[in-house]
């Protein structure tokens, strides 16, 4: 037992290290601070049941409510599991755009949470979540 939650501890020490990861910023600054609100179609995405190792993707769709262009200066996730595509051009005014996530399940099992922080000028701090259950052939957590 004492083997089984010391690999346990390993793994989840490497598969979210570094605490906060702040992803690539925004090549374009805000020119004012005027800010504009945003709504997103959805903002929790459950991948549902993984296999340790699997690599998945979901995309967020926005739409940009206000009578300001909405610009991402950048987005911060928990962890180095998550990687983020997202448009670093300003959206207009009733446009649309889309942000990526790619999710990598190695070295995870159970339920898995990640939360995605993304700061532009809105005028409420977004968030984006997803959700997981990672089956891993060399553990096993009972509920």
């Amino acid at each position: 037992m004492k083997r089984i939650a010391g690999i346990l501890i390993i793994l989840l020490t490497f598969s979210c290290s570094g605490g906060k990861n702040q992803q690539e910023k925004s090549a374009e600054k805000t020119t004012s601070d005027e800010k504009t609100t945003v709504a997103f179609d959805q903002e929790v995405y459950d991948f549902g049941t993984l296999k340790a190792g699997e690599i998945v993707v979901c995309t967020f769709t926005f739409t940009n409510t206000g009578n300001t262009d909405y610009l991402i200066d950048s987005i911060d996730t928990e962890c180095g599991c998550i990687s983020v595509q997202f448009p670093r051009e300003a959206v207009k005014p009733g446009q649309t755009g889309n942000i990526e996530i790619e999710f990598d399940s190695s070295g995870m099992v159970g339920r898995e949470y990640k939360a995605i922080e993304i700061k532009g000028n809105s005028k409420e701090l977004k968030h984006l979540a997803i959700f997981a259950i990672v089956e891993n052939e060399l553990l096993k957590i009972k509920y």
